[in-house]
């Protein structure tokens, strides 16, 4: 079966929601495609998809020791042997399947088609792989999910690096295809210049075929829940006056970035309302009182939904969670506003990687 798609969340910046992207949109894949595999690969360094998946932060300290380190027991073993390569990893008897952990038997409250590979909290050499060993490596490790009997779905986080670190190029090597989320403001859009055009190097030199598929402009203010139309990309509700002046400051200065970086973008935008509309996704500011418990407790908001009917069937109309001595408590309707947003996150993504080539190997060559 192939590899159906393969995303890696990157940045310039922290905390602009790679992880939260990650952690959500993953998730809502794996729900609403049970017949597949859904692996993730944690790359940042400090582990923090890894920690959601295992319950969150407190739950995490009891667990994550056993599961940090995966990739770098790949990385190491890759290196160890041979020119580089061990005989296991090119072996025929080598499955993905002996390296991802299946992450529902640590945390019931995700879907049972999670696995991971881990990087985080674990002790790391930045020193980068020889790019020999690194293109192998992933060469491999795509080969591997598409020659399985099952069908995989492949999601990397990484972390927000001026320059791309040896396990984000790892992430560009395996993903055909590039989200970049972004905070609402001309700052964050500068240095994301800069990481295009980093981005733009590496593929003209053969380094990475990775495209951006998406920029995502994050934790946008609204005035209400409306859905609206913004230069032809509908939106599920209606941003404050303001913050549409700034999306049509930025996504000008992005579009004319497209247009300078050929090829980077994988949808070939003929205009810039074309280019608004293929290639940006506009999601509102999730409320604390359903993002935290999400992430606190590990229970993704595409899984956080079917707690509003209980045993006998019976609709709630409000949930309460708690994270040690913090208790949150949410609206039925704020649940459900903020999964429509991830939903429709994850339907464009799947949407163009169908349409493509969609597996990995974003490196050029062997």
């Amino acid at each position: 079966m192939p590899l159906q798609s393969a995303h890696v969340f990157a940045s310039h910046i922290g905390h602009t929601g790679k992880t939260t992207l990650s952690f959500q949109t993953s998730c809502a894949y794996a729900k609403a495609h049970p017949d597949q595999k859904v692996l993730l690969m944690d790359l940042a360094e400090e582990g923090d998809l890894t920690k959601r998946l295992l319950g969150g932060v407190d739950s995490a300290r009891d667990k994550a020791e056993q599961l940090f380190g995966g990739v770098f027991k790949l990385l190491q073993a890759a290196e160890s042997g041979r020119s580089g390569l061990t005989s296991w990893l090119w072996s025929s008897e080598f499955k993905i399947e002996e390296h991802a952990e299946p992450m529902h038997q640590h945390n019931p409250e995700l879907p049972s088609n999670i696995y991971l590979i881990s990087s985080g909290a674990w002790p790391r050499s930045e020193s980068p792989m020889a790019d020999v060993a690194r293109r192998n490596l992933c060469q491999r490790i795509t080969q591997t999910l598409e020659q399985s009997s099952d069908t995989w779905k492949l999601f990397c986080d990484t972390d927000g690096d001026r320059r791309p670190s040896p396990f984000t190029m790892l992430g560009y090597g395996l993903c055909s295809h590039a989200i970049v989320p972004l905070h609402l403001n001309k700052g964050d859009l500068d240095r994301t210049e800069t990481m295009l055009g980093v981005m733009h190097e590496l593929r003209k030199s053969g380094e990475i075929q990775t495209q951006v598929q998406l920029i995502v402009w994050n934790f946008v203010q609204m005035t209400s829940n409306a859905p609206c139309e913004y230069k032809g990309l509908k939106l599920l509700f209606t941003p404050t006056k303001v913050n549409m002046d700034i999306l049509d400051s930025v996504n000008a200065r992005l579009f004319k970035n497209a247009q300078e970086l050929t090829g980077l973008f994988a949808y070939s935008a003929t205009s810039e309302a074309d280019f608004i509309k293929n290639s940006t996704c506009v999601l509102k500011h999730f409320p604390d009182t359903v993002l935290k418990p999400s992430e606190e407790c590990g229970l993704p908001i595409a899984m956080m939904v079917d707690k509003l009917t209980d045993e006998k069937g019976k609709t709630r109309k409000t949930l309460t969670f708690t994270s040690g001595d913090v208790k949150y408590t949410t609206q039925d309707e704020t649940i459900g506003g903020v999964l429509s947003g991830i939903e429709d996150l994850e339907k464009r993504l799947e949407a163009l990687s169908l349409g493509s080539s969609a597996g990995g190997g974003g490196y050029a060559g062997s």
